[in-house]
């Protein structure tokens, strides 16, 4: 079940990212989405990336604070882990990742929703991106693709959620179809193309980010 960027594209052409509202400033000058460990460790704070961060953390870079989402929804009891993982492997690849929730004009997919609501009590801003004007901004990057919420395992006939290296796939290898697919993420960082929408809420109205 394999499937090309160009055949996600046609599925899902957008991708949602939730952020803090303080965050906005920072991202216009530096049109760059980065992962926890490398905004945690740029603030020399990476000692916090061993454990959930069951908060948001204010991490500090060159004197401007960056506000780094929780991890609250984690817990490693609702987790199966496979070839050898524990806690701390799952950890270390969540922190290494910058996350979207795929979807289309509409919003993005219910767990996107999901997720935007968990925090609309803070306020936060969601980015639509177009995912082909993502790529063409990060050329030779390759985004993973994941068809669960991968920071929230859930329990399931008291079954814990599978984790292990095969949680983010790549398109060519991917055993599920693009309309499966609940997550797509991206190693290290990202940079966001100049067309790229911020809002209020998962269906806009969208602005520019400019």
């Amino acid at each position: 079940m394999a499937f090309t960027i160009q055949q996600f594209a046609r599925a899902r052409p957008y991708l949602f990212h939730l952020t803090a509202r303080h965050n906005v400033g920072r991202l216009r000058r530096t049109m760059t989405l980065e992962s926890a460990t490398r905004l945690l460790t740029a603030a020399g704070n990476a000692g916090v990336l061993s454990q959930k961060r069951s908060q948001i953390v204010e991490a500090v870079i060159n004197g401007e604070m960056v506000l780094v989402r929780d991890q609250a929804p984690l817990y490693a009891g609702n987790v199966r882990f496979r070839n050898g993982w524990a806690i701390q492997d799952l950890l270390r690849d969540l922190n290494s990742r910058v996350f979207f929730w795929p979807g289309t004009g509409r919003g993005p997919v219910s767990y996107g929703v999901r997720h935007f609501q968990r925090y609309e009590a803070e306020r936060p801003v969601i980015m639509r991106i177009g995912l082909l004007s993502l790529l063409e901004a990060n050329e030779g990057v390759l985004p993973r693709f994941c068809r669960f919420n991968s920071g929230s395992p859930r329990c399931s006939g008291g079954l814990g959620s599978i984790r292990g290296p095969n949680t983010f796939l790549t398109a060519d290898v991917a055993d599920f179809t693009p309309g499966k697919a609940v997550e797509v993420a991206f190693l290290d960082k990202v940079l966001l193309p100049a067309d790229a929408q911020i809002g209020n809420s998962p269906n806009g109205p969208w602005r520019s980010l400019l």
